[in-house]
């Protein structure tokens, strides 16, 4: 006998389990394995055969599995040209063994909330082009959160914090000194743990909703240095709280152009339509359904909800209501 699904099918097939294997190898006319035909043979009868591996084992494996691991880094959404496909990587650990994970297109939002040194539980996994990916049926959540660090407790270096935001001295141009090109910054303050610092974004991206008084954020990958946070391109900004439209009323969900526009307490975001479908709700549109039609309709019935926001470097991941 082999894994534990070999025990449920045996369960299940009782005293015919060897008669019903032989007949599965015999026809493939002995090409098949003992093995391959007991997973054949669950599949058929709605058994998993995915198996809980550890990371180091993720390349040889050659069928979905299944893994708990730590959350190293999560780094900033990909949004591919065209706005059709986006996608999401995290560094992840479970002990010597480190590997990276990539979530696609609406995957990319099981990574919303999910911060460096939390825990998560993986199924539907499969290795591919060195990389761990998860299944269309795949799962990913958090089994355990990590102590969240606070200003108070910050040393120079890279470093992640969360912390409320007290108050904003808004966005300032300046000019690169080196190749004299204008560029942008972001400046506010954040307190957590007693104590409170500045922290600076450089060049936020086009159309971020940037950190207001009395939202709580999440900074990861900042550089804490001469007593102030400094955050780039590689850095990730998570934002939930109570202003800059971050959390109220849901105005509606608008087609323009080529993009679905979500308007939340006086605040807009540009989306593509899948990903618009995916915040709504909206799994598959049916057949012969638009998915511009679909967004019309949820929008109405959710008009006048009141809504909470997760924004990352700008964009809008996550979308709950109320109600």
């Amino acid at each position: 006998m082999g894994e534990a699904y070999w025990e449920k099918l045996a369960e299940m097939l009782g005293s015919s389990f060897d008669a019903e294997v032989q007949r599965k190898m015999d026809s493939f006319g002995g090409l098949l394995t003992r093995t391959a035909a007991v997973r054949m043979l669950c599949q058929e009868n709605g058994i998993s055969t995915e198996e809980k591996i550890l990371l180091k084992d993720a390349r040889a494996s050659l069928l979905p599995f299944s893994f708990s691991a730590r959350v190293d880094r999560v780094f900033p959404v990909q949004q591919f040209p065209g706005g059709l496909a986006k996608s999401v990587r995290l560094h992840i650990s479970d002990g010597p063994c480190a590997r990276t994970l990539v979530l696609w297109n609406e995957q990319a939002s099981l990574a919303a909330g999910l911060l460096a040194g939390d825990r998560v539980e993986c199924s539907g996994a499969y290795f591919r082009s060195g990389e761990i990916a998860i299944g269309r049926k795949g799962t990913l959540s958090r089994a355990g959160a990590r102590a969240a660090s606070s200003v108070a407790g910050l040393r120079e270096g890279m470093c992640s914090v969360e912390g409320k935001v007290e108050g904003a001295e808004g966005m300032r141009s300046y000019r690169d000194r080196k190749t004299g090109e204008g560029k942008r910054m972001y400046s506010f303050s954040i307190s957590s743990g007693g104590k409170s610092c500045r922290a600076v974004w450089w060049s936020p991206p086009d159309g971020a909703a940037l950190p207001r008084a009395g939202d709580s954020v999440a900074l990861e990958n900042a550089n804490f240095r001469a007593g102030e946070l400094h955050l780039n391109s590689g850095s990730r900004v998570l934002v939930q709280g109570a202003s800059g439209g971050t959390e109220g009323i849901f105005q509606g969900a608008f087609l323009e152009g080529g993009s679905v526009a979500i308007r939340v307490g006086g605040q807009g975001f540009a989306l593509a339509p899948a990903d618009a479908l995916s915040l709504l709700g909206i799994g598959h549109a049916p057949s012969g359904v638009s998915p511009q039609a679909l967004i019309s309709i949820k929008s109405r019935a959710l008009e006048g909800k009141k809504a909470s926001c997760l924004v990352e470097g700008g964009r809008l991941v996550s979308l709950k209501f109320e109600g």
